[in-house]
């Protein structure tokens, strides 16, 4: 009867141990992640500064010194500021209209078989078009202004996110609404509680991958034709062999594609909180 007691006991002793060990795995990985990140980004950085100079003209590569310098003098004297927030102007207001307008068209094609065979094929051979293409006839339409860069951001995230959701909705578990309507749900209750709950992740995904792709949307056209922005900063930098202003022009949209990914990161984290989490990330 003694021993039988005891195993239990033994037991619940043993799974601690595991428990302590799991913790300080998970920790574990966490701390080797980062280091590998930020080691490698130092390992970088040390060989670039050794580099400039020596191995390569520093006009041409410049230095971190340099850049951290460039980056101070830019944020001083504003224009680094200023180029920085009409760029995130024209994706602010570009973004969410082609995201829109993308997904709206994606959910009308999904829905109907009709329209899908008119105007699919017609999407698809437009977005066969590079936006390089497109970039300078919007330019002679919109002109050389603000519109124009919010026209070309909007057109290439309209194309992403009409692909992902249209996919979506094509790609969706019919049965699933055929047993919502068996059970009594009308057809808004069929959207709002099975379509768009299945296709969510499939737009959430297209969101994602439409981010940095506006970033590139809106450098683009201020390559072509603009007077302010971080693409105009860039590219007046690279006229002058100003190599220092370049690459920190392109650390800013770097950045900006960063924190915009994290922003949006969040959001599906709090609209899709019934799907599993991945780890690290």
């Amino acid at each position: 009867m003694s021993k039988t007691l005891e195993k239990p006991v033994d037991t619940v002793a043993q799974s601690k141990p595991a428990e302590t060990t799991g913790i300080s795995l998970k920790t574990r990985n966490t701390l080797y992640t980062w280091l590998l990140r930020y080691g490698a980004i130092a390992l970088v950085l040390v060989l670039w500064e050794l580099a400039s100079g020596r191995l390569m003209e520093s006009y041409l590569i410049s230095s971190p010194g340099e850049v951290a310098r460039a980056f101070v003098t830019g944020l001083t004297d504003g224009d680094l500021l200023h180029n920085t927030m009409v760029t995130l102007g024209e994706i602010a207001v570009g973004y969410p209209i082609g995201a829109i307008v993308g997904i709206a068209t994606g959910f009308l094609l999904g829905s109907s078989p009709l329209l899908a065979r008119a105007f699919q094929p017609i999407v698809t051979a437009l977005f066969g078009i590079p936006i390089i293409a497109l970039a300078p006839l919007i330019v002679v339409w919109l002109g050389i202004g603000y519109a124009s860069k919010v026209g070309i951001v909007a057109l290439l995230v309209f194309f992403l996110t009409f692909f992902n959701t249209y996919s979506g909705l094509k790609n969706m578990d019919r049965q699933f609404i055929d047993l919502a309507r068996l059970m009594g749900a009308d057809r808004r209750t069929v959207i709002l509680k099975v379509v768009l709950p299945t296709v969510t992740p499939a737009i959430f995904a297209g969101l994602s991958i439409a981010l940095p792709q506006s970033v590139i949307a809106a450098t683009v056209g201020e390559f072509i034709a603009a007077s302010e922005g971080l693409g105009y900063m860039i590219r007046r930098a690279a006229g002058v062999f100003d190599t220092p202003t370049l690459i920190v022009g392109a650390l800013v949209l770097m950045l900006l594609v960063l924190a915009a990914n994290s922003v949006l990161a969040v959001i599906e984290r709090r609209v899709l909180v019934w799907r599993p989490q991945k780890e690290g990330n």
